[in-house]
């Protein structure tokens, strides 16, 4: 790039009609820009995209202007710098516009008026472009560059308004709660029921007699046992049913007296005696002796 400005400067020397055109466009008092960090970087990004926007037009220019003074690498060499210089203003720019919407962001009031009037500021240093020859715009265009601090201050910008946005969007959280006017959470404490829930043990004790009264009818359980001496004066009224029977036994009653009565257990009989156990060829039974 300095080489190519001293060729410029070589040639306005050299075209004298060219040194009595209008002044360059950065030249008026709108290039000033504004001294706060949000507004530079708004006035740099107006200036910076006016720059990128007359690639187009003024490149033919350029292109001959190299071709007519090359430099010591040759003149393909120093056009190959042009493309580059416009995809690092492109770059700067998405850098220069992060910063700016961060600062909006982080704004307590809006500021966007104020940004698109700085970008229009930093713009019109090439409103002259179209009243001046194109030598002239060629010339100027070749020797500009953004101020330098320009990406730095943006990065800087960037960085303190996304930590002041954060700090921003925290006290207006904080401020809202201010409204605690409508103190609609005292309402809901308010909400004595829980000690109602608190009756619900209660109603557990009535519970627990339930199981105690099951407890109690198991007792009961036993009685069926009982029922076993029932079973046996059952069988005595057997053996009392047997003695009306003794007028039929009486036939065996009337056998010798020296003869013994066999009665198998298996099968049973009526005896007008008394029933004694004894054992006959091996086997038990019963022996019915005549009173």
């Amino acid at each position: 790039m300095a080489t190519a400005l001293l060729f410029a400067l070589a040639l306005m020397a050299q075209d004298a009609p060219v040194t009595t055109a209008a002044p360059p466009p950065r030249t008026q008092p709108a290039a000033t820009p504004p001294t706060d960090e949000y507004g530079y970087i708004a006035w740099c990004y107006g200036a910076l995209s006016g720059y990128v926007d007359l690639y187009d037009k003024v490149m033919p220019e350029v292109t001959r202007i190299e071709k007519a003074f090359p430099g010591p690498d040759g003149a393909a060499a120093a056009l190959k710098e042009y493309p580059a210089m416009r995809i690092q203003a492109r770059s700067d720019l998405k850098t220069y516009g992060s910063a700016i919407t961060a600062a909006e962001k982080a704004s307590p009031r809006p500021i966007a008026e104020y940004g698109a009037a700085a970008m229009k500021k930093g713009r019109s240093i090439w409103g002259g472009s179209e009243a001046i020859d194109k030598a002239r715009l060629a010339q100027v265009w070749m020797s500009w560059s953004p101020p330098g601090d320009c990406e730095t201050r943006a990065k800087t910008l960037e960085t303190k308004s996304n930590l002041l946005g954060q700090a921003l969007n925290y006290n207006v959280k904080s401020a809202v709660p201010v409204e605690p006017q409508a103190a609609p959470a005292p309402e809901p404490e308010a909400a004595p029921p829980p000690p109602p829930a608190a009756e619900a043990p209660v109603e557990a004790p009535v519970e627990a007699p339930v199981p105690a009264k099951i407890e109690a009818s198991t007792p009961p359980a036993p009685k069926p046992a009982v029922q076993k001496p029932v079973a046996k004066p059952a069988a005595k009224p057997a053996s009392t049913a047997a003695k009306p029977l003794a007028p039929i036994g009486s036939t065996p009653a009337k056998l010798p007296a020296s003869r013994e009565i066999i009665i198998d257990p298996a099968n049973p009989q009526a005896c007008a005696g008394s029933l004694l156990p004894a054992k006959r060829g091996g086997k038990d039974v019963l022996i019915c002796k005549p009173d």
